[in-house]
């Protein structure tokens, strides 16, 4: 009950009376609306993460949401988040490289285009820094890229 005591335009005998009617529920009924509740409130907070952060990719949306809500809230130790921010830092870094490598080959493009298009000395550059981590400018093409692209279907 101290959930619904601290809410705006909840009177306690309206959180009572809900209370009471969830109360007459099957257990099964009760667990489903409970976890109905916390699914919903993953996915908002998800959306939020979305919102101010447009061009993050779903991997990038897992470790913000990983870090509010456990290591934020004090429910992750230091040592436990450093390590899986590690291991999403190298997944997010090689999702990038991916997404780009799939632009490329949609579009038949070549590192040496790439190159031309950046005005860059060479491919080679480009596919050295690409397989070490995407450039801003690489992530911009991929996230304009993919925007044009959803906006097409």
């Amino acid at each position: 009950m101290d959930f619904w005591n601290n809410k705006v335009n909840v009177s306690k005998e309206a959180a009572a009376q809900q209370i009471a009617i969830i109360n007459t529920f099957s257990d099964e009924k009760r667990m489903k609306i409970a976890l109905d509740f916390a699914n919903m409130s993953v996915a908002r907070t998800r959306d939020w993460i979305r919102e101010n952060h447009p061009n993050y990719s779903e991997l990038e949306v897992k470790l913000e949401w990983v870090r509010l809500m456990y290591f934020e809230q004090g429910e992750m130790p230091q040592e436990q988040w450093t390590f899986f921010k590690k291991e999403m830092e190298n997944k997010i870094r090689k999702d990038w490289s991916e997404r780009f490598r799939k632009m490329m080959q949609e579009n038949s493009w070549t590192y040496e285009d790439i190159a031309n298009m950046g005005n860059f000395k060479s491919g080679k550059v480009i596919e050295a820094t690409i397989s070490r981590g995407l450039p801003s400018f690489a992530k911009l093409a991929v996230v304009i890229y993919e925007t044009n692209k959803a906006g097409d279907n």
